[in-house]
């Protein structure tokens, strides 16, 4: 898995993949950042905007562009054929887009800490790291999700199942039975952290605001089932051609 890990970090270098999991995250904060600095909290909308819409459209991106990037090399053959258990070698390209997540989620975190100290925010570095690194593990269900959609489709369908995922997510997310849909885990992990609605309105009364931590561990778990599923249908559907 950690050999299959090396490889595909090599495959990304001088691609456009490395370019946009810096250049994403600064540009979310930029344009964030001149729409929201009048309003005086542009931390919390910057982790706001993050949470509900451009992170899990990223992961979707990136992971479609990864898949983009070996069907046009090599069609996967160079993987099929190689001695690794492909298995293995799944599990091996899932945490590689893990990887590319949370390194995207660092230099957010970076920007934000950078931009609290000339603007005006009313959470502190800790919530804010906490929010973002808690986002990266309540998203990170998506990472195996993608890399198996991407493999059987391509980028536009990876992308396009996202965007409908995060669009169905922001009308329920207000429902009690909404919490069954996995992308609004994300939408309203962040609320008790950054004190601001999904809305974009700041809540003035958070006395009684609960936490939404128990997103992490039911995304950790999605996780692990949809990685192990999509390693079982890569392996199986190598058997199949055989």
């Amino acid at each position: 898995m950690l050999k299959a890990l090396s490889i595909e970090t090599l495959k990304t270098k001088r691609t456009l993949v490395r370019q946009l999991i810096w250049l994403f995250p600064f540009l979310v904060a930029i344009v964030t950042f001149l729409l929201f600095a009048a309003a005086g909290y542009v931390a919390q909308s910057i982790i706001n905007q993050w949470s509900c819409i451009w992170f899990p459209l990223f992961i979707a991106l990136v992971i479609g562009l990864n898949d983009r990037h070996e069907k046009n090399s090599t069609e996967y053959k160079m993987i099929l054929s190689s001695p690794d258990d492909l298995f293995s070698y799944e599990l091996g390209r899932i945490l590689h887009g893990s990887l590319q997540g949370l390194i995207t989620s660092l230099v957010l975190v970076i920007l934000i800490c950078v931009l609290s100290f000339v603007t005006v925010t009313s959470v502190s570095v800790s919530s804010i790291v906490l929010a973002i690194l808690g986002l990266w593990l309540v998203n990170l269900w998506q990472v195996p999700l993608y890399t198996w959609i991407s493999r059987l489709t391509n980028m536009y369908v990876t992308v396009l199942i996202a965007a409908i995922g995060v669009f169905i997510g922001i009308e329920i997310n207000e429902y009690a039975w909404g919490k069954i849909w996995p992308f609004t885990w994300s939408e309203i992990f962040p609320i008790s952290l950054i004190k601001i609605k999904i809305n974009g309105l700041p809540i003035a009364n958070t006395s009684g605001l609960s936490n939404n931590y128990w997103t992490i561990g039911a995304a950790l778990v999605l996780f692990v089932i949809l990685s192990y599923l999509g390693a079982r249908s890569f392996r199986n559907q190598v058997k199949k051609n055989d």
